[in-house]
């Protein structure tokens, strides 16, 4: 019998289950995802971000150019308000079809986004308008159609998810159950990537997104500058999440934070 293990962390304290030793036994299910071109975005800033909450979700709309029928992976400013997942639980950045200008049915694919890699990756939380990397790798799309990024809701007043507007009047909704949404007078930035393999890694995506890793790289000198990655947990709180910043001096490695 073939038996393909998932990755799942080791919660801190615990003995290694049987899961953790036989994940690394077998082939994982793996999508490389490299620089690709750029299809879609709107990056111009706006005056204020959206906040999450435990009942909003948030979501931008967006369609597939001309021949295209896949993604590879998006990048958005979506920044958290808190360091630790103690205090702000994990969500998730899904893809949705559309129907009647909303988000509709379940997700064709989600990403996992912790606190701490939304709130280190924005620069330790002092900035809510730096994009971020997300793996989102599906196929089979249709060509000039429209779809939906959705962030789902988690958190409350206190500690939240933000995703940072674009200065469009209109592409953005919210919904407090996920089924009725409600237009926008504003957009969100996002970018979309498709899959062509060119330029370097930015992403992997493994075993239906339980673990995923982000990079991206001095543009200069194509050396890592930050470096993010996710494994899912044996409880929504069990995850592990890495994120490391890279300096150099003169070409050579200084410092890893």
């Amino acid at each position: 019998m073939s038996v393909v293990p998932a990755w799942e962390g080791a919660t801190a304290g615990s003995a290694a289950l049987a899961a953790q030793i036989n994940q690394f036994l077998g082939t994982h299910s793996a999508s490389y995802l490299y620089a690709g071109t750029l299809k879609e975005s709107q990056t111009t800033n706006g005056s204020a971000h959206t906040s999450g909450s435990a009942t909003l979700y948030i979501a931008q709309s967006f369609t597939t150019a001309t021949g295209q029928t896949a993604i590879g992976y998006v990048s958005a400013p979506i920044d958290s308000s808190t360091a630790t997942g103690a205090t702000l639980g994990t969500t998730t950045l899904s893809l949705y079809a559309n129907s009647g200008g909303a988000p509709t049915g379940s997700p064709l694919i989600s990403t996992t986004l912790t606190t701490e890699y939304a709130y280190f990756g924005s620069s330790s939380g002092s900035s809510d308008n730096v994009s971020l990397i997300y793996p989102l790798p599906i196929s089979s799309l249709t060509a000039s159609t429209e779809y939906w990024l959705v962030l789902a809701p988690a958190g409350n007043g206190t500690n939240h998810y933000t995703w940072r507007q674009s200065n469009q009047t209109s592409g953005a909704s919210t919904s407090t159950n996920g089924t009725s949404w409600t237009a926008q007078a504003y957009g969100l930035q996002y970018s979309v990537y498709d899959q062509t393999p060119t330029g370097l890694i930015t992403s992997t995506y493994e075993d239906s997104g339980t673990r995923w890793t982000a990079t991206t790289y001095v543009a200069t000198t194509n050396q890592i500058h930050t470096f993010g990655e996710y494994t899912a947990g044996q409880t929504a709180t069990g995850y592990t999440q890495g994120f490391r910043t890279y300096t150099y001096s003169s070409g050579l490695l200084t410092g890893v934070a």
